[in-house]
């Protein structure tokens, strides 16, 4: 007679069914990797694709701080990827080890609109990661100097329709966000506006103070020191809600205009990461974003936390690649 050999997973699958023949349950939930994870001890790599002292650094260091409470024993390093707007960072993310010990912030829709650009030629699209969830969101925002003339959202797009092409709104681009919020509120109102492009808001924000251009379109936290200081009007709020920071701002949607944008900062994994480790981080990112503690650390620094959970924040991260899709499809 041959002799038959058995191997590991054979032998659990016997000692399994004998052991429910016998009614006693085989406790294999996790796999032998995840039942410790995260290991005491381990160091986390959180990935941001910016410098210090950005926004998206400065959300994943509050993050890092916050997760390194919740896992005594283990360190979470912010490793800054600048270079190329976000693509580097966001790279050197997809490329990153599966081991679940580095994950990273993502900015959308910046991260799509560099994917949906074929000039940039990113090697990465939404399947090259695994979602962990949002953290916060800063909601889109158009600004005039306070001499303006227009008052109101209403104000400033009867003036462009009145004279197509001839006002003017200084935005991050070409295909930057706030570019497409500008095509965004021409399809919307059927206006036609000017877009005039500059490398990042802090510049726009200053040619609109020199009186060179209409308005600014950007996001609220943009605004805020220039409201404080008089010499900023924020004429609309584009969410579905007005703004802690800019109280009595009102909506786009409430002055008739539907115009929803603004930049989530979420976190993922590299795509193939254990399920179990994702969920494990992500239930901590949860509890941290739900934290009065935290909440009210988070708003000291001007920023707001809208927390989704990994399924959420799936959703909306497809959400946004079909909205962004259609509104780079109008750039000519």
């Amino acid at each position: 007679m041959k002799s038959m050999h058995i191997g590991a997973a054979t032998r659990r699958a016997i000692l399994a069914a004998a052991l429910a023949a016998a009614g006693v349950g085989l406790v294999t939930t996790l796999p032998a990797s995840a039942q410790t994870y995260p290991e005491p001890g381990k160091r986390f790599a959180v990935i941001v694709a910016g410098s210090a002292g950005s926004g998206t650094d400065i959300n994943a260091r509050f993050v890092a701080a916050a997760l390194e409470k919740e896992f005594p024993g283990t360190s979470f390093q912010v490793v800054n990827r600048p270079g190329a707007g976000i693509q580097v960072g966001v790279q050197a993310l997809a490329d990153a080890p599966k081991d679940g010990y580095t994950f990273g912030l993502i900015s959308l829709p910046t991260a799509i609109t560099l994917t949906l650009d074929a000039s940039r030629k990113a090697n990465f699209n939404k399947d090259s990661f695994a979602p962990i969830g949002n953290f916060s969101y800063d909601a889109g925002a158009i600004a005039v100097r306070t001499d303006s003339p227009y008052k109101t959202l209403g104000d400033l797009i009867a003036a462009a329709k009145a004279k197509p092409q001839e006002r003017t709104i200084g935005v991050v681009g070409p295909r930057g966000r706030e570019h497409l919020d500008v095509i965004a509120m021409e399809q919307a109102s059927g206006a036609a506006f000017t877009p005039i492009f500059h490398n990042d808001s802090g510049l726009a924000l200053n040619t609109l103070l020199g009186g060179n251009i209409d308005a600014v379109q950007g996001s609220v936290g943009d605004f805020v020191a220039q409201v404080k200081s008089g010499r900023v009007r924020i004429l609309a709020v584009f969410d579905k809600q007005e703004s802690a920071y800019a109280p009595g701002v009102p909506t786009a949607e409430s002055q008739g205009f539907k115009i929803y944008s603004g930049t989530s900062r979420g976190f993922a994994f590299p795509a193939g990461v254990d399920p179990k480790m994702a969920a494990r981080i992500g239930e901590a990112l949860g509890k941290i974003a739900n934290s009065p503690e935290y909440k009210a650390k988070f708003s000291e620094m001007g920023l707001d936390i809208r927390y989704m959970d990994a399924k959420q924040y799936d959703a909306y991260w497809s959400g946004e690649v079909a909205r962004i899709t259609e509104l780079m499809s109008k750039i000519k």
